[in-house]
């Protein structure tokens, strides 16, 4: 079998995409012999490259932007070239983070509300804060600010419009949770601890920055909801493959923030983490995302 693994790209996260990328080449060489790592300057490197190397399988680890929103999988379709992970369709509805709220909503999987700002008149329409103010298809927490009232809300908008559209959900207090769905099977939960403010891109990638409870002390009912939640986002969304639901879990409602079709997958990564709560280790974590 020949395998591509894919990384970089030019989004906001390429330096987290190219640690994936490696970390994912470096692994399933434990178990295949043709492993190859491309490192993607734009989409057109990216889809003439594996049009010319024919892979059996790309593993997809690429990170925001096309790379994750379902242009690269709907090229790939074109193609005929298999790739891990979720369809085309499911990684649209997953980058946009409103549309996303939106069926979670209808399917009655709890979220928060939230209203889509495409222009600053939109600020109009919320009737409730706190809020999170976030660009609406951005990862790794990029670009992610809070407001107290409306006056902090414009303030905000100014500095995130470069982005495009940008979504203005209900700010939930509690417990940060996150659940690993691999093959509709969904791992032990983490709960993610900062030390200092919130989850962020900082305390995402700085070492020591976030204490990590792998598994969550949660009580065994809580613990079965929000697990429940992310498999009927999951579901929901469409996901195959592996995903990441990412909770926060007030007054023992575990609301889904967001679903990650392509969880970052460094070893220390929070998916690698999960998996090795089960006895999964990293390189046969892989060979379950290559051949599932």
């Amino acid at each position: 079998m020949k395998i591509i693994v894919v990384c970089g790209g030019d989004s906001n996260e390429r330096e987290v995409s190219v640690k994936t990328g490696e970390a994912v080449f470096n692994a399933l060489k434990v178990n295949y012999k043709d492993v190859e790592c491309l490192i993607c300057k734009n989409k057109k490197h990216c889809i003439e490259s594996i049009l010319d190397k024919r892979p059996d399988i790309v593993f997809l680890a690429l990170h925001g932007s096309w790379g994750e929103n379902g242009e690269i999988q709907a090229a790939l379709d074109m193609f005929d070239i298999k790739y891990t992970g979720s369809s085309f369709e499911a990684s649209c509805l997953a980058m946009n983070k409103y549309a996303t709220k939106s069926i979670l909503k209808n399917m009655n999987i709890p979220a928060a509300e939230a209203v889509l700002l495409k222009d600053k008149k939109d600020l109009e329409l919320i009737d409730f804060y706190p809020i999170c103010i976030k660009p609406n298809k951005e990862g790794s927490s990029v670009g992610v600010e809070f407001a107290d009232n409306n006056n902090e809300a414009i303030l905000i908008f100014d500095k995130l419009e470069k982005y495009g559209e940008l979504v203005a959900e209900k700010k939930i207090n509690g417990r940060e949770l996150t659940v690993t769905v691999l093959n509709s099977e969904a791992y032990p939960i983490i709960e993610i601890k900062p030390k200092q403010g919130f989850y962020d891109y900082k305390n995402k990638y700085t070492k020591g920055a976030t204490e990590y409870i792998t598994p969550a002390e949660l009580p065994k009912n809580i613990e079965k909801k929000c697990m429940d939640a992310a498999l009927s986002a999951y579901k929901a969304i469409g996901c195959s493959g592996c995903a990441r639901v990412d909770i926060m879990l007030e007054n023992d409602t575990p609301y889904v923030l967001e679903v990650n079709t392509i969880p970052g997958m460094t070893e220390t990564s929070l998916v690698p983490k999960a998996a090795r709560v089960n006895g999964v280790e990293f390189s046969e974590l892989v060979k379950l995302i290559v051949e599932g």
